[in-house]
């Protein structure tokens, strides 16, 4: 087995320095040609064009993941209040 300074691994939610790498060489590469790639990404259908600019997003933005909240333990009360402020920041926005 290979020596390492950190015996406990990378911590968690750090990409490795490929992955950190390869994104950042897509999105320079996305950002250089962009201005090419414009005419014919506009003169595509809305549904398609959308699913080019989809595809791209997928390789610099972090998928977001369903959050999950364990309401089991609160009461009624604190339920009914939860979910009124969550519905007052709603219509705020």
């Amino acid at each position: 087995m290979k020596a390492t300074n950190n015996p406990n691994g990378r911590p968690k939610g750090v990409p490795n320095k490929m992955t950190a790498d390869l994104k950042s060489r897509i999105a320079q590469i996305v950002e250089n040609v962009f201005e090419c790639i414009e005419p014919d990404l506009m003169a595509l259908e809305a549904k398609d064009r959308v699913n080019a600019l989809l595809k791209f997003l997928e390789y610099l933005l972090p998928k977001q993941r369903e959050t999950k909240i364990d309401i089991s333990s609160l009461s009624d009360e604190e339920v009914e209040e939860l979910l009124s402020k969550a519905l007052k920041n709603h219509e705020n926005k």
